[in-house]
């Protein structure tokens, strides 16, 4: 690592810049802007105080999720060297995972995702739309005899949001797609009844 730094140079005018990936441990202010840390590295990796406000703004759901012990956050830096030495953030991405690093869109999600690796159920997490599928589930159950969606509701009340959440209903009825619908503002997530397992051939 200590070689790929090295490598992050300023010759004739250019500059060589890097891409590091590590998940955030923290976000701590310094006199000049931001300091950050990696769980995978002990170096700091230092930012500018607007860098830090625009990912908190570009990057609400990962941002507020930092010191959440059930979750983890992972960024994409771009860096350069400084003439001190110092690494410097020039721009970054966030991703909110669950503990088992699996990309969600919310801490509702996450929360889903870690029930869901705990009771050691076969799942996938669709993180796009695939060639003919208008539905998107946030997970898809596939230990149950037919794969069953699964829906976390946690921005209830947006007219946007309620439109598309019965959009998704419809093509499922018409499908005949079971699924598992949690609404964040009306239950706990341990009440929520998950479908037993009946694919012990896709059982982890």
């Amino acid at each position: 690592f200590d070689a790929f730094i090295a490598r992050l140079t300023t010759k004739q005018g250019a500059t060589r810049r890097g891409l590091i990936i590590g998940e955030v441990s923290e976000v701590t202010p310094t006199q000049y802007g931001h300091a950050l840390g990696l769980r995978q590295s002990a170096r700091k990796y230092y930012a500018s105080s607007n860098l830090i406000e625009h990912a908190a703004r570009s990057y609400p759901h990962a941002w507020r999720s930092l010191g959440d012990r059930g979750a983890r956050v992972v960024a994409l830096l771009l860096v350069e060297r400084t003439p001190k030495g110092h690494v410097k953030v020039g721009d970054l991405a966030a991703m909110l995972c669950s503990h088992a690093f699996i990309p969600c869109d919310s801490i509702h999600e996450v929360a889903m995702a870690n029930r869901l690796v705990a009771e050691r159920r076969n799942f996938m997490k669709p993180v796009r739309m695939a060639d003919g599928d208008n539905i998107l589930p946030d997970f898809v159950l596939r230990d149950t005899t037919i794969e069953t969606h699964i829906e976390v509701y946690g921005m209830n009340g947006v007219e946007s949001y309620e439109a598309r959440k019965e959009q998704k209903r419809t093509l499922r009825s018409a499908r005949q797609i079971p699924v598992v619908e949690w609404d964040v503002d009306r239950a706990a997530l341990d009440s929520v009844r998950l479908p037993a397992v009946t694919r012990r051939d896709m059982a982890t």
